[in-house]
């Protein structure tokens, strides 16, 4: 199984943080973010992993280890990760896996999308549903119906937590959209947008997350909760 890590991005909202170093490095409970996302997936026996870089490209490199494959999104500053994305086409086939390199998850969750069938994204249906954040409709049977930033929360009932697993057909339903999109000239929006068609056949599902620890790190504040209450519960 592949695993795609989207760490392209300059992390702007991290200030100080971030100034000279890329958001997958920051460290969180004493190690830089992309260890943790690493450690999780070699605890899960994945050892095939694309790094998608931009920002400070050279020191993600310097710092993974031997085998990680590394593919170089030229254009970061003025696109968003469905580009990066994109850069990474060759590699969309088969079972994997497809993450943002600022979430940090539990290595329990991780095993849960590995271990499972089909295509899967992990949710939370316990965490608040804000306006402009990842909103996810599920329906009683589990099925993924629309996943967006553009959602109503009002209609929603899940918070994406931006960590998905896709088998073949999965993989080939986002990669053909994600290629119609880029040629539409599409470059500043998110992976989701290329999972419409899998969502519209009803073959995207949710795996729920809200008992595990888990957070999105976009910000200080978020940093800063992160590594008080979030870290010191990872398994």
């Amino acid at each position: 199984m592949r695993a795609l890590i989207l760490a392209a991005g300059a992390g702007t909202r991290l200030r100080h943080l971030t100034e000279k170093r890329p958001k997958c490095l920051v460290p969180i409970g004493g190690r830089p973010l992309i260890d943790h996302q690493l450690q999780a997936l070699k605890d899960a026996g994945v050892d095939d992993i694309v790094v998608v870089v931009g920002f400070e490209a050279e020191q993600v490199r310097r710092h993974c280890p031997q085998g990680v494959t590394f593919v170089v999104n030229e254009q970061w500053a003025t696109t968003n990760s469905i580009y990066s994305l994109y850069q990474a086409a060759k590699w969309i086939e088969g079972r994997m896996l497809l993450f943002n390199c600022d979430i940090l998850f539990d290595r329990r969750l991780l095993s849960r999308l590995v271990e499972g069938e089909g295509s899967t994204i992990a949710v939370d249906s316990r965490a608040p549903r804000l306006a402009g954040e990842m909103n996810v409709s599920v329906d009683d049977g589990g099925v993924v119906r629309a996943i967006g930033k553009h959602l109503d929360p009002a209609v929603t009932n899940a918070v994406s937590v931006q960590l998905a697993a896709f088998d073949a057909t999965g993989s080939q339903l986002m990669l053909t959209e994600l290629e119609r999109l880029v040629d539409d000239d599409v470059r500043d929006a998110f992976p989701t947008s290329a999972y419409k068609p899998l969502i519209d056949a009803g073959g995207l599902r949710a795996v729920e997350a809200g008992d595990l620890p888990w957070a999105e790190i976009d910000s200080v504040a978020d940093y800063d909760r992160v590594e008080e209450e979030v870290a010191p519960r990872l398994d």
